[in-house]
């Protein structure tokens, strides 16, 4: 039975439990017993346009409950549109951004954006009930819908800040838009929604004055039609008039943030403050954020200002907000990895700058995202090595190096992740790319770890001009330049090769995973290392036998203690200096 049929035929607060996996008793612990005021945490967070957006954030029992509930409406949304029906909001939808709301009205003569008023707090906590009750693709039992209304309101509304919230406003909004879509078809135009912003764009000579016109005696103030306004009230929602806009062709036109006159992009302005804050810090180590005024101590009347920023977060998002719209817009396939874009370039740099120039902990980098599992592991087991590689804080366990995560966008910037090739290619231009930062720390070593296999050839070939290395060579580490490291596993005899799964026993190296053992080679038949890492270390990591990692981790506890003495005997001051070769 789907989890729409069995949502239908729930008439009880049991039966919703079981739906989202609770027991009757913990669901209504939650829901009932827990004092509404210490449900959510409450905090500001500033706007890109100006102001702030007030947060509530659920306590951890009421976060798991809403994400249950959130999965189970968005499967029941599947569901519905094998039944016809069609998702048209933008924001909270998989596959859909920014970008996709943006793209349906690039090259217009009009572009009209309107605001929808408080929207989440429209959504009170009546609305949301109505809705599961009244819609016919629900219809669900009174009972039902009161009890998910009571799991996803807060002070009678939807708040910012919970699972839920986003698939129940686009639930309850879908009405809003099926009704605007012909709205806008019945007068050539196209229609979008993100969230509380609306656009209308077109190219006809005239824009249609049922869904705006100029206010009288004025060209660049516009006031929402008649009809527009009533199809909008009619549906539960309000229009802030005060921001209406309407942008002509020929002038700057943006939909959600983005620029739409021929090519979805970012504003100028908004990258220009990204390299100005992005200049500061890689010659100064600071940067300044900009804020509005009532969380910097000053009046929410007065503009945003400038204040010193603590942390590198604010700005990766910026960045990373400008490499994802590019990502979708302007490079896909099109771009040379030589030519990439400064906007990709500037992205790069701020990655191996907060990698590996301001690293606030050493850093790990291996050959793939295995070697991380298995080094936690390891790590956690081996007391002998707490807390100089990690510790025990609360009964939680946290280790205390850096492991560079490999996900989607380092490997795109850095290259990194994808085996030792990208490894040769970091210690090629790790010298030249740290001359080029006037700011640089060093505080922590950078460790490349890497198989002493026959893969490990093109980063013997790379480290020749710093350190002689092959298979044989048994240094337990090798420095090359300013804070960067090399790390071998450990020579095994006979053989002298070896490859980190070598560190676990036989018998684990053994398991057989349906009918197929396990390859490090990944050849046919078999199954390769990230099946063993995933399937045959994590589950068993409480019972394995971590104690020939030792070797290996003594090699990581003995770069860390040679890079304190360096640093104690000759702090380094200057980005990319060069040391004598070991």
């Amino acid at each position: 039975m789907s989890y729409l049929q069995n949502l239908r035929e729930a008439c009880s607060r049991e039966d919703v439990a079981n739906l989202l996996g609770f027991t009757p008793s913990g669901l209504a612990y939650i829901v009932h017993k827990i004092p509404d005021e210490k449900k959510y945490t409450s905090f500001e967070i500033p706007k890109r346009s100006g102001g702030t957006r007030k947060i509530d954030a659920p306590i951890p029992e009421l976060k798991a409950l809403q994400l249950r509930l959130a999965k189970v409406l968005y499967v029941c949304r599947q569901e519905m549109q094998t039944d016809g029906y069609r998702p048209l909001a933008h924001a909270f939808e998989r596959g859909r951004s920014i970008v996709t709301n943006a793209s349906l009205h690039k090259r217009r003569r009009y572009v009209l954006n309107l605001d929808l008023k408080d929207f989440f707090p429209s959504l009170n906590f009546g609305r949301v009930r109505g809705f599961f009750i009244k819609d016919s693709y629900f219809s669900l039992h009174e009972d039902v819908a009161t009890l998910i209304a009571q799991i996803a309101c807060y002070a009678n509304a939807l708040p910012q800040g919970s699972p839920c919230s986003p698939i129940i406003s686009n639930l309850v909004g879908h009405l809003l838009d099926t009704r605007l879509v012909r709205f806008a078809k019945k007068h050539k135009c196209t229609y979008s929604r993100y969230a509380d912003d609306i656009t209308f764009s077109t190219n006809q000579k005239e824009f249609p004055a049922a869904l705006a016109a100029p206010v009288q005696g004025t060209t660049s103030q516009w006031e929402v039609g008649a009809l527009l306004k009533a199809k909008i009230e009619h549906s539960g929602f309000e229009i802030n008039p005060a921001k209406t806009r309407m942008q002509y062709r020929g002038s700057r036109q943006v939909t959600t943030g983005l620029l739409v006159n021929l090519k979805v992009n970012t504003r100028p302005e908004y990258y220009r403050t990204a390299r100005a804050m992005c200049h500061a810090l890689f010659s100064k180590g600071t940067y300044y954020k900009m804020v509005p005024a009532s969380l910097a101590g000053g009046s929410s009347g007065d503009g945003p200002v400038k204040v010193d920023a603590t942390s590198l977060r604010p700005l990766e998002g910026i960045l990373s907000h400008v490499h994802q719209i590019k990502l979708k817009t302007d490079w896909g396939l099109k771009v040379s990895p030589k030519k990439s874009p400064f906007e990709r370039t500037i992205y790069t740099r701020f990655l191996f700058y907060k990698n590996f120039v301001a690293s606030d902990a050493p850093l790990i980098v291996s050959e793939g995202a295995t070697d991380t599992i298995y080094l936690r592991a390891s790590i956690k087991k081996l007391e002998k090595y707490h807390p100089t590689l990690g510790q025990f804080v609360d009964g939680k366990f946290s280790t205390n190096v850096r492991f560079l995560n490999c996900s989607d966008v380092i490997q795109s910037t850095l290259k990194l992740g994808n085996g030792t090739g990208g490894l040769a290619n970091l210690v090629h231009n790790y010298d030249k790319t740290l001359k080029g930062f006037g700011h640089a720390p060093l505080n922590h070593p950078v460790i490349l770890l890497i198989d002493n296999d026959d893969g490990a050839t093109s980063v013997f070939k790379a480290v020749k001009k710093f350190a002689t290395v092959t298979h044989k060579s048994t240094k337990p580490f090798y420095h090359l330049v300013s804070n960067l490291y090399l790390v071998k596993t450990p020579e095994l005899k006979p053989k002298i090769t070896s490859c980190i799964e070598d560190l676990f026993s036989r018998e684990l190296r053994k398991s057989v995973l349906n009918g197929k053992s396990f390859d490090p080679n990944g050849s046919d038949g078999t199954y390769g290392k990230f099946v063993f890492a995933t399937q045959v270390v994590k589950p068993n990591i409480h019972t394995i036998d971590f104690s020939a990692f030792a070797s290996l981790l003594d090699r990581l506890v003995a770069v860390i203690k040679d890079y304190e003495m360096r640093k104690a005997k000759q702090p380094i001051k200057e980005a990319g200096k060069k040391k004598p070769a070991e």
